[in-house]
């Protein structure tokens, strides 16, 4: 099954990484890299691109991610080590931990790389139910599957379940998303 969080069933990042010198001299000299990459893979790269001692910086010009979560982190000013370093921790991340980190991004405004990746270190503290998508179906579940109260048979079709869901969505830290209900449990 292929998550919601990402396109054509992997979880691939590529950047352009560009010679900001020659850049500033009207040509744009730049390759393309897939991510993750080995350290001697990347200084071969920035060698090819003309990175050194006259040309000592490079920017990210453009990137194909497809992870759609997040793309809206990624930018000229990312550096590719932090990015790197993201794209070796999604490639081992399960389908659910990644429209779990999917449904996390839509909860905590994340403004860098370096937040993503801390947020994937506490992914263990938020649980999705990603079957769960309105109050009606979070108060079923906390009834029925979590087990919260116990209803008499004979009274749980008078049961309002969209009311003790919303009470439930309410009383703790958590939210609907596009990937389902997420509870943080910080």
């Amino acid at each position: 099954m292929q998550g919601k969080n990402y396109l054509n069933g992997n979880r691939s990042m590529k950047v352009f990484i560009t010679n900001l010198g020659r850049y500033n001299e009207g040509y744009l000299v730049g390759k393309w890299v897939k991510l993750p990459v080995d350290d001697e893979t990347l200084d071969k790269v920035l060698e090819e691109i003309g990175i050194n001692e006259q040309y000592e910086e490079y920017f990210i010009t453009d990137y194909e991610n497809e992870f759609v979560a997040i793309g809206d982190v990624i930018s000229e000013y990312s550096s590719v080590a932090a990015l790197n370093k993201l794209a070796e921790r999604l490639e081992v991340l399960s389908d659910a931990d990644a429209d779990k980190l999917g449904a996390v991004l839509e909860y905590e405004a994340c403004r860098s790389v370096a937040e993503v990746i801390d947020l994937l270190d506490e992914l263990d503290e938020f649980d999705l139910l990603p079957d769960v998508t309105d109050d009606e179906g979070l108060g079923y579940y906390y009834v029925e599957e979590y087990g919260s109260i116990d209803i008499p048979e004979h009274l749980k079709n008078y049961f309002d379940y969209e009311t003790f869901g919303r009470d439930v969505r309410l009383e703790n830290s958590c939210l609907f998303t596009s990937y389902g209900f997420l509870l943080d449990n910080r």
